[in-house]
């Protein structure tokens, strides 16, 4: 809903016609430019989150390309964890300490710029260095990228915040089920070091980005007030229920790191003497996996109703905890019944998509409802939801290795289908405790907080 414009009274505090009629206008004239402001955001979104997906879907040529041993994967597979997600709490505090707009578009230049570069690396720590930027450039953006979208899009769009949270997750999700096919097929037609030609159109939408949104506004203009009119009972409430989020987020998180894993796992176990078919048939389950996530985002956004979140979180852990569970069983049957042929991979792309529910499609909930529950730390608590996750999904690799039964990734594809089968399993347990956690959340407390936007 757009933000209510007290009207000013005329003589004995009725207010005429008039008045209403300049209230409506100037209400239509801020929405205006709020909705192009906001969906100029999502644009970015779409082109900044093409970018980090680039490394896991490219870690068979990297592999080959570097001759990488298995502990440099592995540091390849948690740089971008530990360096997007670990400093968003830091640039959310820049953010709202100096209510500033500028880490947007400066970290969508540095991400696309470096990331896109990596195919230029000679060695692990030239790529090491490419990587590390450009992911602190990502992490750089989503706080305040996701700040600006409920803020924008809360007082932009008729069905507010949770609607708008939404959206600007599946515009992240359109760029990150574009990524590993975009960069596979162009390290198929030209050469890794091709993929340099996505930067300058990147440059160029942070540039407008930057003139679109450095004066738009990222949390209430009275958010101070808002904070210090809280009873001390009932803020302590609601922080324990934005711990409780975001406990929940970096379980989700994790298993969704472990996805593109078990992804090169899955593939390579299928492919062994092939790695760039192997990449690419690991990108298009990345792909899949992020076109449900985006999918379901929308879905879960609109039709889930603000202050009724806590049952959804639960039952959602449920059923992406099932599909998890299903994806390399799923997998291996359909290559067996197709005999290779390419049909025979569809059955993996559905199931794949729908372990979304268990974690994607929750993401954009959790950071409406976190942002709704402290209105004056909108970029502290979106980096939380997002960037704490984020970093702690780091462990996916390592907890991969311990649920293959220690055998390094490198050597995982040659293990039995069970034992791979039991991998995805143990994740799926993961999504089950976030349900767990879900049923914790005080559902009292949701709803009254669910006409705030």
């Amino acid at each position: 809903m757009p933000a209510t414009i007290e009207p000013p009274p005329q003589q004995g505090g009725a207010v005429g016609p008039a008045s209403v009629a300049a209230i409506a206008a100037t209400e239509t004239l801020w929405r205006k430019p709020a909705l192009r402001r906001f969906w100029a955001l999502n644009a970015s979104h779409v082109v900044i989150d093409v970018f980090p997906i680039f490394v896991t879907s490219l870690m068979l040529v990297l592999e080959d390309r570097l001759a990488l041993t298995a502990a440099q994967i592995g540091v390849l597979y948690m740089l971008t964890p530990i360096f997007s997600g670990a400093l968003q709490p830091f640039f959310a505090w820049f953010t709202d300490k100096y209510d500033t707009r500028i880490c947007a578009p400066l970290g969508l230049i540095l991400g696309a710029t470096c990331l896109s570069a990596i195919g230029l690396a000679q060695n692990f720590w030239q790529v090491v260095v490419l990587i590390t930027l450009g992911v602190i450039g990502t992490g750089m953006y989503h706080p305040i990228g996701a700040a600006l979208a409920g803020q924008l899009g809360g007082r932009a769009l008729r069905r507010g915040r949770a609607w708008a949270m939404a959206l600007f997750f599946a515009a992240g999700m359109l760029g990150q089920s574009v990524g590993p096919i975009l960069c596979t097929r162009i390290n198929a037609a030209f050469g890794l070091e091709h993929l340099l030609w996505l930067a300058p159109p990147s440059i160029g939408v942070g540039v407008w980005l930057f003139f679109m949104v450095r004066r738009a506004p990222h949390r209430h203009d009275n958010h101070r007030e808002m904070h210090a009119a809280l009873p001390k009972d009932e803020a302590r409430a609601r922080w324990r229920a934005v711990i409780l989020l975001t406990l929940q987020n970096c379980l989700r998180f994790i298993v969704n790191i472990a996805m593109l894993v078990m992804f090169n796992v899955w593939a390579a176990s299928v492919i062994l003497d092939n790695p760039n078919r192997a990449a690419s048939l690991s990108g298009n389950l990345a792909a899949a996996m992020t076109v449900g996530m985006g999918v379901t985002g929308l879905f879960v956004g609109r039709m889930v109703r603000p202050g009724r979140e806590k049952g959804p979180l639960v039952w959602l852990s449920v059923w992406g905890a099932l599909f998890v569970a299903l994806t390399s069983v799923v997998g291996y049957a359909g290559v067996r019944l197709a005999g290779g042929a390419w049909w025979g991979y569809w059955p993996v792309y559905v199931v794949t998509a729908l372990t979304a529910l268990g974690y994607g499609a929750t993401i954009p909930m959790s950071i409406s409802l976190a942002q709704r529950l402290i209105p004056g730390r909108t970029g502290m608590v979106s980096s939380l939801m997002m960037g704490l996750g984020w970093s702690v999904s780091a462990l996916a690799p390592l907890l991969a290795t311990v649920f293959l039964g220690g055998v390094a990734l490198k050597q995982a594809p040659t293990l039995p289908e069970w034992r791979i089968g039991v991998a995805f399993g143990c994740f799926a347990a993961l999504l089950l405790a976030a349900g767990a956690l879900a049923m914790c959340m005080p559902g009292d407390l949701l709803r009254k907080i669910a006409d705030e936007r």
